[in-house]
């Protein structure tokens, strides 16, 4: 599903205790909302939309985000995880700003604690700050916050820790301004009466297992099958989040191209995980899993054509797996790992990686990836290609189309054209869609984004670049309004085409 259907779809619940509509930029009042916000269940101010739902667009949106982003971190306390990005409906831009619910509660805006009832924020009761006061008592008994014993300051990366003091400053992301190392980490909480916590031994710790061995993480790589003979890689993994983190960034990126046998076509069919997919799979298991249990792990698994991140550890009681394939809001199990992970610029927009991580393996050509969740763990498994038998009858139903309308010469002259002009610029399978998408265009003269999205069953950001990568070799031209326009063959590309 697309970011704009999403967008449309969370308008149309309305206002609520998680939900707010603003009409322009007014600091101070969505200040208000996101202190109201992060004192509950975290919730989405988005600015451009109207109180009866309609949006009405910002110019320039983007302008907004620096100086927002930073009014926010700066004015709300303590510090808190807020993320802001502009959002397209049709062809007008919003701001949707967006916060979890806040772990070190309750949050203080212009000296008042604001709280959300319904569709309105307001300033809370005493009644309504005493229960948040306890609440934050008992989220100091989580495991983040207990004392890792035997911790010296020297057993930590400092200079770690300063790239991530810098990282949040380039990310407007924090609004701590010294450089004091221990300073930093006592604003964050991962520092105590003198001591280190827990989390900031899985963060900054040189070599963290020495006080919490279950951080480590397992990376199994078979050749076919799983069995010990098939082992290409078995190794452990041993460091903090980041540096872990570092090293399977590296492993993603030499995976290369792989192949797999479609038995029931007799050929092989090459193709790659997307990198980016992989990546953000593997950060989410590394915050999220539960480091409470010496038995925890986090183990990749990686076969010709599975990728499987399992990671101990539960759902959030409200998050359900099949909420993982829309928008959802994000309660992460280990908040104050989860908000430095987030000054690094590592994690961005809240509650939706789920999504881009479908996202990227519908446009690579790959089957949607799988979540289960277990008695003890959640599995996410990523699959290799859609069988061949699928894309046959995908292309079989475009081919259909021109079959009879275009000659065997037409079709090489096309696909020699298109694979000798983006060769640089795209993927084989890229290439081939690109192909049948100018013989679909080729037939049918002029259809807009919605049909070739639906025809060649890819996002609407997938078929806009593929739009834009034919426009700008000349294959292709947008015609009509921006709405509802259509694209077609340029007549110059046409002429080539009539005189062969």
């Amino acid at each position: 599903m697309s970011n704009e259907r999403l967008i449309k779809d969370l308008i149309k619940q309305g206002q609520g205790e998680q939900l707010e509509f603003k009409t322009v930029v007014h600091k101070e009042s969505i200040a208000k909302d996101i202190c109201a916000f992060l004192n509950a269940d975290g919730g989405r101010v988005i600015v451009g939309v109207s109180d009866n739902q309609m949006p009405v667009g910002l110019e320039n949106a983007k302008q907004y985000i620096d100086e927002l982003h930073k009014y926010l971190i700066e004015n709300i306390i303590p510090d808190a995880p807020i993320s802001i990005s502009v959002e397209t409906l049709g062809y007008k831009e919003i701001l949707v700003i967006k916060v979890w619910g806040g772990s070190k509660q309750p949050y203080i805006f212009d000296g008042s604690i604001f709280y959300r009832k319904k569709n309105k924020t307001q300033k809370a009761t005493s009644k309504e700050i005493s229960i948040l006061i306890h609440d934050r008592q008992l989220s100091e008994l989580h495991w983040e916050r207990q004392i890792a014993l035997g911790v010296d300051f020297d057993d930590l990366d400092k200079k770690l820790i300063s790239k991530t003091i810098k990282e949040s400053r380039k990310n407007h992301r924090s609004s701590f301004e010294s450089d004091d190392l221990l300073a930093f980490l006592t604003h964050y909480g991962l520092y105590v009466n003198g001591s280190f916590t827990n989390a900031c031994v899985v963060l900054f710790a040189k070599k963290p297992s020495k006080f919490i061995p279950q951080i480590r993480v397992r990376l199994t790589e078979y050749a076919e099958g799983k069995t010990d003979e098939s082992l290409i890689r078995n190794e452990i993994l041993e460091g903090n989040i980041f540096s872990i983190r570092d090293e399977l960034e590296r492993y993603v990126n030499g995976l290369g191209v792989r192949s797999v046998f479609d038995k029931n076509q007799w050929k092989r069919l090459d193709f790659t995980f997307p990198k980016r997919a992989l990546q953000e799979g593997i950060i989410n298991a590394l915050i999220h899993r539960d480091y409470s249990s010496f038995s925890s792990s986090v183990t990749i698994s990686v076969y010709p054509n599975k990728f499987v991140i399992s990671n101990s550890g539960r759902l959030p009681d409200n998050i359900e797996v099949k909420d993982l394939k829309k928008n959802h809001d994000s309660h992460p199990v280990n908040p104050d790992i989860a908000h430095i992970v987030f000054l690094n610029g590592l994690i961005d927009k809240l509650g939706r990686g789920t999504i881009r991580v479908i996202e990227e393996c519908k446009d690579a050509g790959l089957k949607v990836p799988e979540w289960k969740e277990t008695v003890s763990s959640v599995v996410l498994t990523f699959n290799g290609p859609k069988g061949l038998s699928e894309m046959k009858e995908r292309n079989d139903a475009v081919n259909d189309v021109v079959s009879d309308a275009v000659s065997d010469a037409v079709k090489q002259f096309v696909s020699d054209a298109v694979s000798d002009a983006v060769n640089d610029a795209a993927s084989d399978a890229v290439i081939s869609r690109l192909i049948q998408e100018v013989f679909f265009l080729l037939v049918e003269e002029g259809k807009g984004l919605k049909d070739l999205m639906s025809t060649f069953d890819v996002a609407r950001a997938t078929m806009q670049r593929d739009m834009a990568l034919l426009k700008a070799h000349q294959f292709i031209v947008f015609k009509g309004p921006s709405k509802t326009g259509v694209y077609s063959l340029t007549d110059k590309f046409k002429e080539k085409i009539e005189k062969i």
